[in-house]
């Protein structure tokens, strides 16, 4: 019996380690910031960030395509393994849109003298950096908001969250994962509907049978599509795409530009 628990007690010891070792090597991103266009601010600021284990090249395309579309872009890769949304939020984009505001009423004062109209702040946003973003939004009043693209945002959370799985790996996985929860009371379920210009875009393919064997209905591999939509906001599926490849879609930068002119 001793002889059991000792090798039982080494499977899960190197079970943790493996947790640990995808943790800090594969789930976990350093805090950067990526400029496009900023000594030219000619035309609307973009602010793009990701979502959960995201990082900023996931959405690199989407960002070139915007900057080559005259937009000012700003890419923010934050680590999301650490903190709940609402700190990441206040930690990680908060500064950054602060700096950006402070940039664009400066850029705003000059136009307005030369008879211009005024530039805007969007945003851009991948599946868990919807809920930041929303999270802001509900916080913070910020009077030169433009609109707010959503791609693949569990809106209403995902039965991937729900799992108990998740709540015994909360360390590993990070405990933003239990603000996705899907029941009515979770934290992405208390953000409201948009009262902004809102466009959800999403997939409609999974890449991952195991994860999509616990989302009911039809998902895009974390996302269920039925649970992405928000009332009040258009809702557009990219046929062919899931989770993450809807981000490197021409049709998707094309509705994005589509909705942000």
């Amino acid at each position: 019996m001793k002889k059991f628990f000792k090798i039982l007690f080494f499977i899960v010891l190197f079970f943790i380690l493996i947790l640990w070792l995808v943790k800090i090597f594969l789930l976990t991103h350093k805090y950067q910031v990526k400029y496009y266009n900023e000594d030219k601010i000619e035309k609307d600021i973009v602010i793009t960030f990701n979502g959960i284990y995201g990082y900023e090249k996931q959405l690199r395309f989407i960002d070139e395509k915007l900057a080559e579309d005259g937009y000012s872009v700003v890419n923010i890769q934050y680590p999301t393994v650490d903190d709940k949304i609402a700190e990441m939020t206040d930690k990680y984009i908060v500064p950054i849109i602060d700096d950006q505001v402070k940039k664009l009423n400066e850029i705003n004062l000059e136009r307005k003298a030369k008879n211009l109209p005024e530039l805007k702040i969007n945003f851009v946003v991948h599946s868990m950096g919807s809920c930041l973003i929303r999270y802001y939004l509900k916080e913070h009043k910020l009077e030169n908001l433009g609109k707010v693209v959503l791609i693949s945002p569990p809106s209403h959370g995902s039965q991937l969250a729900d799992n108990p799985i998740a709540d015994l790996l909360w360390y590993f996985i990070g405990p933003a994962v239990a603000d996705m929860k899907t029941d009515e009371n979770s934290f992405v379920n208390q953000l409201g509907n948009p009262t902004y210009p809102c466009y959800v875009l999403i997939g409609d393919k999974s890449n991952n049978f195991l994860y999509s064997m616990l989302i009911k209905g039809e998902d895009d591999g974390m996302v269920p599509l039925a649970t992405a939509k928000l009332d009040g906001s258009p809702l557009k599926t990219i046929k062919n795409t899931t989770h993450t490849s809807i981000l490197e879609k021409q049709e998707t930068v094309d509705e994005i530009l589509k909705f942000l002119k």
